[in-house]
């Protein structure tokens, strides 16, 4: 390692420390593997930063070190295995600082700490872990990622366990070439599959015969000793295998498979209480039992020779022994391996078919190995028949990618159809991921695997077809792989979902080789034009040697493959060459050479796919290549209409332009008229307008509509100012009322009681509330536009919404007047999609322009003209006094003159606005009517009476709204009416309690009652000729009995001046 990669470790060391110490001082627990002390170097170099920044960033409040490391070996680099559970399966570590020692031994105390374990090359075969499928990513060999198969282990040590359990099973009657290729295969030396075979010969002697079980190879710890090997290193390599499969196999077994009682006999039960005690009676504890086999791994874990003791070694294998046979008996899997290795073994010894040489041919003891194993070792490895064709597919898939050999596909697909119950198991619901593999039982696996092999081999050659044309050349290829594919769909019960893979493998490689042309063509042409036109050529080369090279090939397994490949080639080209199509400004020599060429080739296509009876797909379009041109075109009229629109209205008066009742006004005659010779004019080119440039122009006129009903409603501005203020809250004073009225009757205050009166009363009599009309400059404004003005404002507005209907079915007959009859019949009814909310932005804004006038003209009528008649006299002094009949009777007269002036459709609006803002008015007339009317409970039948004439008169015997709209109006008012009949004391009561409920709020809330509502209670209250009443409101308001002088000053101490619109009146 050179100083700068030196340094630039020990830099990266520095900060991961750093920033794990400072994780730790911000009060997160650092979990280290068991026998960590502190931050070691190891350590360190085995954390992925990424993995460690991706727990800071969860909600977790830990950082296991565990989970963030990855393999630091030059021989792996790869991903981590999966992280042990802390508690049982961290075993303590020993003191070496490195993932492998000399020679590429595996240090066994990593793999049991849950640190990565690196795995040599040469992977990628059946169920690669997480370890060597990133070390192939990028290779051509198929991975196959099925969680039952990461067991956890380096290749290399599943490679030397493979030779081992195969020369225990049938090394006697294997040939001595057969072993001589199956330990080329497995990439073993010559003296080391001899020190196996001295192994074998030397437990042999021991009574072990076979290392199909785990049992055998703890075993093998008691029986074999260093003087087995050529070297003390090569023993350390051979015991660290093998304490890496007792320890992966039995952690994982006790991880997913306890059981509290043994499944072995009562006698063996009884032995294990004898030597467990009590506790082993109720079900040896887990973490007890991988305790005693990590303390007897501990013991065997010796580095050098000069650090063995037999007699320590040996004591320390019997308890390994002692410890695993617990552990076994508490599994359900007992000494079993686990599913997983079992077929990663199979896979590694079937690989051992082919020569090492020529990947592509088998070797000369093809047929032996295969009895072999059949015959010896799958029964010792529990492997079925489907799981050996499936595993036999699988390796021969495998080398087929690896060679290109043309045999080894046929040989696959055999095996295949040879597998009989992948079918079934497809269908059934998938556990992988939901359920540990050591749970699922034998049966299970042997249904299921078969079909999750297959399955990938389906997945691998769907990846393959899907760039047919970069990767097959051969034809006799390409027929092997829809072959194999056929067979997988088949037997996994799915053949009628291939024609739709095969749909998108032939989309998918058509695509790719497109956008190979489109590459070269885009280094070596820079003109865009050229570029259309060349690629147009390729893509109708490529067309043709797909329907003569490669559909005939699919044909029988997908019938429209020449139907699929016209299609996707006419999505493609269409793709590459419409932006440039309709960014196109001048008809040059050589846009219309790639104009023509486009169109042969669309033509090519689009006959190919009448042909085939298909549907074909939309056309480009290419006569629309004018596109661009009518698009700046209808932004032209566009920019014109705003000038259009702006001389219209500023020499607009507002009078009629016609005597007859609904006659609007100049501007709006002349705006229709020019929105229609705009859209006409756009037709009369006699184009198939493409939808876009009609959309753009009605959406252009759209905004001079709306422009249009902005300026009209925003010059009446808004009548609000008219609205009087809420005046002071005062108590009702007998004495004061009955002053005034009489002043008011003799015109004059009694001059007898003027002395008596002048300290109390002059000041309340003449400190009037209402302020006069006409004191602001925004009263005379709303007060001088006249109503002729206002109508005929409104009957515009209504006009122009009239007009929009007749506008919109001119667009939609002359554009498909001007459509090709073929588009017409192709496109179909969603041809007409683009007309959806044509003009709805103007009907929304003259619709509020409308509605606008008409509140406006309500308002001025209600606030203005009857202001006196209502905030002055109606209910003055006494409810009967001045009854809304004299302002209904008002009303009518004047509603009738304007409605008599407008548009049919009007007048409901006109008296539904009318309606709301006498309501409004008649509301505040009860509640702030000022400190001269009296309303008692005596005085609501009088009261209800008016509001059944008001609800009659604007019903108008049907010929006005409806009465339930007149009744949604009245609803307000109603409810303040039946609060007026309530006795002063539930009065009191219930604003007491509206009190509480709305303490700390501004407002009572959405939906209160007025009988709940303290604003309402309030104001009545004031208006009650009631010593009660007024105590209360003297006591707990502080509420004068009359209006002091500066009104303005004590209605801002009340609550400012309120100028309440009628629509918040309808809205309470």
């Amino acid at each position: 390692m050179s100083a700068a990669v030196q340094k630039m470790a020990a830099e990266r060391r520095e900060l991961l420390k750093y920033l794990l110490q400072d994780t730790q001082a911000r009060g997160r627990d650092v979990l280290l593997p068991v026998g960590c002390s502190g931050y070691d170097e190891w350590l360190l170099d085995a954390l992925s930063v990424d993995r460690v920044l991706k727990q800071l960033r969860s909600s977790s409040t830990k950082l296991d070190l565990i989970n963030a490391c990855v393999s630091t070996s030059a021989i792996g680099g790869s991903l981590a295995a999966a992280a042990r559970r802390e508690s049982l399966a961290t075993p303590p570590r020993g003191s070496s600082s490195g993932l492998e020692a000399p020679d590429g031994v595996v240090d066994f105390r990593r793999l049991v700490s849950g640190s990565p374990q690196g795995t040599p090359s040469g992977g990628g075969g059946l169920g690669a872990t997480s370890e060597a499928v990133e070390d192939e990513a990028d290779s051509a060999v198929p991975q196959l990622r099925l969680r039952s198969l990461h067991v956890g282990m380096a290749e290399h040590q599943l490679k030397e366990l493979a030779y081992a359990i195969f020369l225990s099973c049938c090394g006697g009657r294997a040939s001595r070439g057969l072993l001589a290729d199956l330990r080329a295969s497995l990439e073993l030396s010559e003296a080391r599959a001899e020190e196996l075979a001295r192994i074998l010969a030397l437990v042999g002697r021991h009574g072990v015969t076979s290392l199909g079980t785990l049992e055998a190879h703890v075993k093998l710890l008691q029986i074999v000793r260093p003087t087995a090997f050529d070297s003390f290193r090569n023993f350390v390599r051979w015991r660290d295998t093998v304490t890496s499969v007792v320890w992966l196999v039995l952690s994982q077994a006790v991880r997913d498979t306890w059981l509290p009682t043994p499944r072995s006999s009562p006698a063996a039960a009884a032995a294990a209480a004898v030597e467990g005690g009590t506790g082993a009676s109720e079900g040896a504890s887990a973490r007890s039992l991988l305790a005693r086999l990590r303390g007897g791994l501990r013991r065997l874990d010796v580095r050098t020779a000069d650090d063995y003791d037999d007699a320590e070694y040996g004591e320390a294998a019997e308890a390994v022994f002692r410890a695993a046979d617990r552990l076994a008996q508490h599994c359900q899997t007992g000494w079993a391996f686990p599913w997983g290795l079992r077929a990663r073994l199979a896979e590694l010894l079937l690989r051992g078919v082919f020569d090492t040489l020529d990947e592509g041919q088998y070797t000369e003891h093809r047929q032996e190995l295969i009895n072999l194993l059949q015959g010896s070792v799958w029964p010792q490895l529990q492997i079925s028949s489907d799981v050996h064709c499936a595993v036999f597919a699988w390796v021969h898939y495998r080398q087929f990618a690896v060679s290109q050999e043309l045999l080894l596909l046929e040989v696959a697909r055999q095996a295949i159809q040879s597998i009989t119950g992948a079918a079934a198991a497809a269908g059934a619901s998938p556990q992988d991921g939901a359920t540990s593999p050591l749970l699922v039982t034998q049966e299970e696996n042997d249904a299921r695997f078969p079909a999750e092999v297959v399955g990938c081999i389906s997945q691998s050659v769907c990846a393959q077809l899907s760039r047919y044309h970069e990767t097959v050349a051969d034809g006799r290829v390409m027929k092997g792989l829809v072959g194999v594919l056929d067979a997988a769909e088949a037997a996994c019960g799915r053949r009628d979902q291939l024609p739709q893979l095969l749909e998108g493998c032939i989309a998918a490689s058509l695509e790719a080789a497109f956008d190979a042309a489109l590459e070269q063509l885009s280094a070596n042409v820079t003109v865009e034009e050229d570029q259309v036109s060349l690629l147009a050529a390729a893509t109708s080369e490529l067309f043709k040697k797909e329907v003569q090279g490669y559909s005939p090939l699919l044909v029988a397994q997908q019938p429209a493959a020449r139907l699929i490949a016209a299609r996707t080639l006419h999505e493609v080209y269409g793709a590459r060459m419409l932006p440039w199509l309709i960014g196109v400004n001048g008809l040059t020599k050589s846009a219309l050479e790639a104009i023509r060429a486009a169109m042969a080739l669309e033509e090519l296509l689009l006959e190919e796919c009448a042909a085939s009876g298909g549907q074909p797909p939309p056309p480009w379009g290419t006569l629309e290549r004018l596109s661009p041109l009518l698009y700046t075109w209808a932004q032209g009229q566009i920019s014109m209409l705003g000038g259009w629109m702006d001389r219209i209205l500023a020499g607009e008066d507002w009078s009629r332009v016609s005597k007859q009742r609904a006659g609007g006004s100049r501007s709006v005659v002349e705006t229709i008229k020019i929105m229609t010779e705009t859209l006409e004019a756009l037709f009369d080119m006699r184009l198939p307008i493409p939808p876009g440039v009609v959309r753009c122009l009605t959406e252009g006129v759209d905004l001079a509509m709306q422009k249009y009903c902005d300026v009209v409603r925003n010059q009446v501005g808004f009548p609000d100012a008219l609205i009087p203020p809420r005046p002071p809250l005062t108590r009702y004073k007998r004495e004061l009322a009955v002053a005034a009225e009489e002043a008011a009757t003799s015109g004059a205050t009694p001059t007898g009681q003027l002395s008596k009166m002048k300290s109390k009363m002059s000041d309340a009599l003449n400190n009037k509330w209402l302020p006069a009309l006409g004191g602001t400059e925004e009263e005379r404004r709303v007060m001088g536009l006249s109503y002729d003005s206002l109508v005929v404002r409104l009957n515009s507005v209504q006009h122009l919404l009239d007009s929009l209907g007749g506008l919109e079915r001119m667009v939609v007959e002359r554009w498909d007047d001007g459509r090709p009859k073929s588009a017409a019949a192709r496109e179909g009814a969603s041809a007409y999609d683009w007309i959806a909310g044509m003009f709805d932005g103007a009907r929304r804004s003259a619709a509020r322009t409308r509605d606008h006038l008409t509140r406006f003209i309500a308002v001025k009528l209600v606030y203005g003209e009857l202001r006196d008649i209502i905030f002055e006299q109606l209910y003055r002094f006494h409810v009967q006094v001045s009854r809304l009949e004299v302002v209904l009777q008002e009303v009518d007269r004047n509603l009738g003159d304007i409605c008599g002036r407008v548009h049919d459709a009007l007048p409901p609006r006109l008296a539904r606005a009318v309606c709301i803002a006498l309501v409004g008015a008649v509301q505040s007339v009860l509640l702030d009517g000022g400190p001269f009317r009296l309303f008692t409970p005596q005085d609501v039948d009088m009261l209800e009476a008016d509001m059944a004439q008001l609800r009659a008169m604007f019903f108008a015997d049907g010929d006005g709204i409806t009465l339930e709209e007149v009744d949604a109006i009245c609803r307000p008012l109603s409810d303040v009416v039946d609060c007026m009949q309530l006795d002063t004391g539930l009065l009191i009561q219930n604003l007491k309690q509206a009190n509480a409920l709305t303490r700390g709020s501004k407002s009572p809330p959405p939906g209160t009652p007025a009988a709940m509502d303290p604003d309402v209670l309030l104001r009545i209250l004031c208006h009650r000729a009631d010593h009660a009443a007024s105590k209360y409101l003297k006591k707990d308001y502080k509420i004068p009995k009359k209006i002091p002088t500066g009104m303005g000053e004590v209605a801002a101490k009340a609550g400012g001046l309120l100028r309440r619109s009628t629509a918040s009146r309808g809205s309470k």
